[in-house]
């Protein structure tokens, strides 16, 4: 009889393990959720430097991605105290800067009349790791926060809808130059990566600093997965000796500060001053059809930075001959300088290659 029972009661407990696996199968258990802006607000607080208490001294080296972009090589220097008072110092072979931000006083020295996207992208995404904070911030809904999600918030205008005769593998230029995104992961939650229109950031190795948690690797996944890592080398407290540094002493004028603003596709192409002569192996490269670029001029509206977009993951992308060809091109394309309350601005836009 004690046998017996033993038998039953293993049997019991069997059944009882079977039947509660196919109920959390049937009904799994419920994922703990924020709404957007709470989830927003806390992943800063846990996982952003400049939201968080501690004022921060901060060395970042970026590498190239291939042998062949080795000009893709840049140490990034950040002295932080709050929002309105710090320092970013750049060194690259190309392009050097010192930057301090006394609230409205800013002093600027440059060292080359082009900031480059692969570098302000590092910048940016330390200084403010969510893009278009606001707009997403007023997104309606809510994501999922635990262990094993990675949730997204995502915006783009309403007015952003294709136009009749745009075909969806070419988004207007309102939807691209207006979307953003930022994703999530772990019950934190932090901060897994941020996108727009102008870069897309990931980040990852999280390690303590204070009460946070920072990444301190970065990648930004530049259009045709051209990938640029970022690693931070150097994290620690402000020190009361490196105060001094953030005390601007002069002024430096906006019209001779190095600054880029985005424009639409439209007001791109009305902007296209000329095109230069391409050279014959150019000329002899096949293309299919207009090609949509990511494009950066200097404050002269010479375009000195270009990427292939390529907004439909489903079709097959052109060749790498192809998009090569394209960039080539839009090497040579001369637009209008931007004026910015008149001062000339470095620009980026979405371009329709034709």
């Amino acid at each position: 009889m004690r046998r017996l029972t033993i038998t039953i009661g293993l049997t019991s407990v069997l059944s009882c393990i079977c039947a509660c696996t196919s109920w959390n199968k049937a009904f799994p258990p419920e994922v703990a959720s924020l709404p957007n802006q709470a989830a927003i607000d806390r992943a800063l607080q846990h996982s952003s430097l400049t939201d968080g208490d501690q004022p921060f001294h901060l060395l970042l080296e970026v590498a190239p991605p291939s042998a062949a972009h080795t000009e893709m090589r840049a140490g990034i220097e950040i002295f932080w105290l709050n929002r309105i008072t710090y320092r970013t110092v750049i060194h690259s072979r190309d392009f050097s800067q010192t930057r301090i931000v006394n609230g409205n006083v800013v002093e600027e020295h440059s060292t080359g009349s082009f900031y480059p996207r692969w570098i302000q992208n590092f910048v940016d995404a330390v200084l403010q790791p969510i893009p278009q904070l606001n707009r997403l911030r007023k997104v309606p809904g809510s994501v999922p926060v635990d262990q094993l999600s990675h949730a997204c918030i995502t915006s783009t205008d309403p007015s952003s809808a294709e136009a009749p005769n745009e075909t969806p593998s070419q988004p207007s230029s309102a939807e691209t130059t207006n979307f953003a995104r930022v994703c999530f992961e772990d019950a934190e939650p932090k901060i897994a990566s941020g996108q727009d229109f102008a870069r897309y950031i990931s980040f990852d190795d999280f390690a303590p600093f204070g009460q946070q948690q920072i990444a301190r690797t970065l990648v930004n996944d530049l259009p045709t997965n051209l990938m640029v890592r970022g690693r931070i080398i150097l994290l620690e407290p402000l020190r009361s000796a490196d105060y001094p540094q953030l005390r601007a002493r002069e002024f430096t004028l906006p019209a001779q500060q190095l600054l880029t603003a985005t424009v639409t596709q439209v007001n791109a192409q009305a902007m296209l001053e000329t095109e230069r002569s391409r050279s014959t192996a150019n000329r002899q490269t096949p293309s299919k059809g207009p090609t949509l670029l990511y494009i950066r001029t200097d404050r002269t509206g010479r375009v000195c930075e270009a990427y292939p977009e390529h907004p439909d993951s489903f079709a097959q992308p052109p060749s790498a001959a192809a998009d090569a060809a394209a960039v080539a091109r839009a090497l040579n394309l001369k637009f209008k300088p931007l004026l910015i309350k008149g001062a000339p601005t470095q620009m980026e836009a979405p371009y329709l290659l034709p």
